[in-house]
């Protein structure tokens, strides 16, 4: 374990080397803090460092926090994990499936089975990032979505611009990183502003399981 003075000296370094931008640390040990320091710059162009209070971006950090959230409400009855998602989302109903993982945005077949919750939690839900292509399913993917990381486009446009773009691979057949956490999220907001034992209407004939 790094000793917390030591902390100070391993990070500060990285900074001074340019390798990464800053960075704020803690220690808690007992009750009470033993280390807190900050490092480098928040914005580097204005020259404003690092603070305690420096907000950060946590990124996929925000996928363990969405996934308790859908349990909070999975155990509230809102919904079951094997539920289609297109119960909340009907723009899901009828996806369609890259013939192969590089091929055209165009070239696809249907989806053998809806995509469910429990996909989307253990992200088998065949969703991937656009960053992952090239060319003109990129270009679909940034057109439909907006940013990777900031995104204009609203909430329900970025439901309906994901359900139209084709999966990666048919749902529950393999693990794929990409957006299942982000249109889980979307949805929970969905259900929790639904009165209960209510929900969208849609789906298709499509087996969920």
């Amino acid at each position: 374990m790094i000793k917390p003075d030591a902390i100070s000296q391993v990070l500060g370094g990285y900074v001074d080397r340019g390798e990464f931008a800053g960075a704020a640390t803690l220690v808690w040990r007992e009750g009470k803090i033993a280390h807190a320091g900050a490092f480098g710059w928040r914005d580097k162009d204005a020259g404003a460092p690092i603070r305690r209070d420096t907000l950060f971006r946590i990124a996929s950090i925000s996928k363990p926090i969405t996934a308790l959230a859908a349990m909070t409400l999975l155990e509230e009855g809102r919904f079951s994990l094997n539920d289609p998602i297109s119960t909340w989302a009907p723009e899901f109903s009828h996806m369609r499936v890259l013939r192969t993982p590089a091929g055209s945005v165009d070239d696809t077949v249907a989806a053998e089975r809806q995509i469910t919750f429990e996909d989307l939690l253990t992200h088998r839900a065949g969703l991937n990032y656009g960053e992952t292509f090239t060319g003109a399913t990129k270009d679909a993917y940034e057109q439909a979505l907006g940013g990777h990381i900031d995104s204009l486009v609203s909430p329900d446009a970025w439901i309906t611009g994901l359900a139209g773009l084709p999966l990666i691979a048919q749902p529950g057949a393999g693990f794929t990183y990409g957006h299942a956490t982000d249109l889980l999220g979307l949805l929970l907001a969905r259900i929790d502003d639904a009165p209960s034992g209510k929900s969208c209407k849609g789906g298709s004939s499509l087996p969920s399981a």
